[in-house]
């Protein structure tokens, strides 16, 4: 656990002396960058150090990547602690390292005005996807769709919530936490879905699909576009219940509620998430939902695993994650010039 003296002066080997501050990209950050600009914050917690003071940790984040970043308890005193995921902050500090990792310690800080954001791209991180191609991705899987009363609901459903779909985060912060990010998210449910489908002759391949295509449509109206807040709906309804009541809606106007596969469409969006502790309003209960539940799974968690990865070591370890109960490890990978 780290101690504010591991970061002082009284500690020298552990800060490089400052350069004159200016602009830096996350990626380009060193050791020594003394630094004054706007970051968003995708993570923050209220910690204590050794010595019992408080801390808020931050990770911190432009389009380029991300990064730890620290208050120490006289900032906190003099600045506050009321930051959240999704707040666009003005920092003014300095780079150092700690294990192995660089970090920012902040000497000051304060949210931004939206009006002081000449290009909210270089702070607001952004898939890497083309959101067009994805999409048209999407409406591929979903115009092959049988029987015709199934493709005609998954289209109905993209193309009214198109620009929301390209461009909403798929989680406030835990991942695929950037604008963009759901599509991203619901392409790569549905590649794997489509895969594991042609292997597996007792999944309904085309009902597995259009599981994974909807699965999270109710994020369009819980979540904003940008910032990753929580709409109104969102906050007290949520993306299960909201998605559940898109694809009933769209049924009954198109008559097709009445359809064998319409109920089970509907129960793979109630259970994705797989129990009630994790807001879902009942367990996966056919092949297709257990199918899309253990998918969405596996797809954040790969995710989780890249965004840590982000700030590995220099032996290739990421800081402690919570959602992996860990350290995520960047692994052996041959690069294709090796034989």
């Amino acid at each position: 656990m780290p101690t504010e003296r591991d970061h002082t002066k009284d500690n020298p080997r552990r800060v490089a002396p400052a350069r004159e501050a200016v602009h830096f990209f996350v990626s380009q950050l060193k050791p020594g960058d003394k630094l004054s600009q706007f970051f968003q914050i995708q993570g923050v917690e209220m910690r204590k150090t050794r010595t019992g003071n408080d801390y808020l940790d931050m990770v911190v984040r432009d389009a380029t990547g991300s990064i730890s970043a620290r208050l120490w308890a006289e900032t906190i005193r003099r600045y506050g602690a009321d930051f959240a995921a999704g707040d666009v902050v003005k920092i003014d500090g300095h780079v150092d390292t700690y294990r192995d990792r660089n970090q920012i310690i902040v000497e000051r800080i304060r949210k931004a005005a939206p009006e002081e954001l000449e290009n909210s791209g270089a702070v607001q991180s952004r898939s890497q996807e083309d959101p067009d191609l994805l999409f048209q991705e999407l409406m591929t899987y979903a115009t092959d769709l049988r029987p015709p009363s199934l493709s005609d609901l998954v289209v109905a459903l993209l193309v009214e919530h198109e620009k929301a779909v390209k461009t909403c985060p798929a989680a406030k912060m835990v991942h695929h936490a950037y604008e963009g990010g759901l599509i991203e998210h619901i392409v790569g449910v549905t590649r794997k879905t489509a895969c594991l489908a042609e292997k597996d002759p007792s999944i309904n391949r085309d009902l597995a699909i259009a599981g994974a295509i909807l699965h999270d449509i109710g994020k369009t109206q819980e979540l904003k576009p940008a910032g990753q807040a929580r709409t109104v709906k969102g906050r007290l309804v949520g993306h299960v219940i909201l998605g559940f009541e898109m694809v009933d809606r769209i049924g009954y106007e198109k008559q097709c509620a009445g359809e064998p596969w319409f109920l089970e469409l509907q129960h793979i969006i109630l259970s994705h998430h797989g129990q009630a502790d994790f807001g879902a309003p009942v367990r996966p209960a056919t092949r297709e939902a257990i199918l899309i539940h253990y998918i969405d799974m596996l797809d954040s968690r790969l995710k989780i695993l890249d965004q840590a990865l982000e700030s590995k070591d220099t032996d290739g370890f990421s800081p402690y994650n919570k959602w992996l109960e860990g350290r995520g490890y960047a692994g052996y990978h041959p690069s294709s010039k090796e034989d």
